[in-house]
């Protein structure tokens, strides 16, 4: 408490020093926060873009599946994986998709497509690819059972640019060739445009298309298995829980991996990873500048207190004492700076968090990272655990920087001291 006292009058009497080295950590503080808060915000917005365009919160696929890519390596029977992962709390809804590659042709052109055989119904729930808002032209797929007539060629959901290299439009018939699994032949169907997707991603709107799922299995051969089952989730930190949970329910003889997103969708996780570290990285440049300026404002106080401290020392103050009170002026410093930091911080985090920012405005343009685009208004993230974390670890830098003054202070000599002018 004597300490505390000691440093509180000392904080109070050299007030300009004070100030201003309160506002370099406050300032640090809370731009930490607005940025943090920031950053989650467009990081979760990417993960979901990218979750959204086809993959999931947790996949579950044959086991190597996600290496080999290859139709030998199935899931036997997606519906028992769809029943047991909608038993798991805070799984919103699963799919079965199957996933390859093909040949499609319209005329004399043809281009290589990545094909996705999907269920119609439950399939614009989970995907922005079969959304209204990516929809340039016509309609999503039905299943063959909701055609009009179902001895037709069935409905199939292009790219915009696959449809403009093909030279293809609504109502138009395209003949898909595919290898099917165990056999060499190749498998051919006919198909005819129900519609068309843009969503900012070249590989999708230039390569990708969606088939009925019943017509994919067919094709491919593939019975009622599938290559994919996608489980989506109320919030995307539960993926990587909901995947060990449902790993754990299919037992680890099921013959199935089960990846969560940052697995499943490495390389855009590595690229928010580093944007991530990018960040950190400029803000720990500041926080060495502040704790460069705080060594050296706790070095000049002692510096200047050496004959007043000398005194203490005289009067019976110890070592270790002296050590304290220079270390608990900086802790002072650095709690009522904190403070004033984390009320800045949660000003600005408020502010983001209701109106946004326009990342279009602000970028030149829409952003992206790993392929995928943002664009429209970013908002702000801070949990408490946030908060938290990042004012102590401000509260430690300030104090950290002080202890070699405070050192240099308790191996003053009380003679010496009490002569220094």
């Amino acid at each position: 408490m004597f300490s505390l006292l000691i440093a509180y009058r000392s904080f109070i009497r050299q007030r300009r020093r004070s100030i201003l080295s309160a506002a370099a950590i406050s300032l640090s503080l809370a731009l930490m926060l607005v940025f943090v808060g920031f950053a989650d915000d467009g990081h979760t917005r990417m993960a979901e873009i990218g979750i959204r365009l086809g993959a999931g919160h947790v996949l579950v696929q044959g086991s190597g599946y996600q290496e080999r890519q290859t139709l030998d390596l199935v899931v036997p029977d997606p519906a028992e994986v769809v029943a047991t992962a909608r038993l798991l709390p805070h799984v919103t809804d699963a799919v079965v998709r199957v996933n390859s590659g093909g040949l499609l042709q319209a005329g004399e052109l043809s281009s290589a497509v990545l094909v996705s055989g999907v269920d119609p119904h439950l399939e614009p729930q989970v995907s922005t690819v079969a959304s209204a808002d990516h929809r340039v032209s016509g309609d999503y797929l039905r299943a063959r059972q909701d055609m009009p007539f179902t001895q037709g060629p069935a409905d199939i959901y292009l790219g915009a640019d696959l449809a403009d290299r093909l030279e293809v439009g609504l109502g138009d018939r395209v003949v898909l060739t595919v290898s099917p699994r165990g056999t060499a032949e190749p498998s051919s169907a006919a198909f005819r445009v129900r519609g068309t997707f843009r969503t900012g991603l070249r590989e999708l709107d230039g390569g990708a298309a969606q088939i009925p799922l019943g017509e994919a299995q067919r094709l491919f051969d593939l019975g009622q298995s599938a290559t994919q089952v996608a489980v989506m989730v109320d919030e995307l930190d539960r993926s990587d829980a909901t995947a060990a949970a449902l790993a754990a329910s299919l037992g680890p003889h099921s013959g199935l991996e089960v990846l969560g997103w940052k697995v499943a969708l490495r390389e855009l996780y590595e690229a928010i990873v580093l944007d991530d570290l990018s960040m950190y990285l400029m803000m720990a440049i500041v926080f060495v500048v502040v704790a460069i300026g705080i060594f050296n404002t706790v070095l000049m106080s002692v510096a200047e207190r050496t004959r007043e401290l000398g005194v203490m020392m005289a009067i019976g103050t110890s070592k270790g004492q002296l050590f304290g009170i220079v270390l608990a002026e900086a802790a002072v410093l650095a709690v009522v700076a904190a403070a004033i930091g984390v009320g800045l911080g949660l000003m600005g985090h408020g502010y983001i968090a209701t109106h946004g920012i326009d990342v279009g405005a602000l970028a030149g343009g829409n952003y992206e990272l790993a392929g995928i685009t943002i664009g429209g208004k970013l908002y702000s993230r801070l949990s408490v655990g946030v908060v938290v974390r990042w004012t102590l670890v401000v509260i430690g830098l300030v104090i950290a920087s002080a202890t070699y003054p405070a050192w240099r202070a308790s191996r003053l000599e009380p003679v010496e001291a009490m002569r220094h002018v």
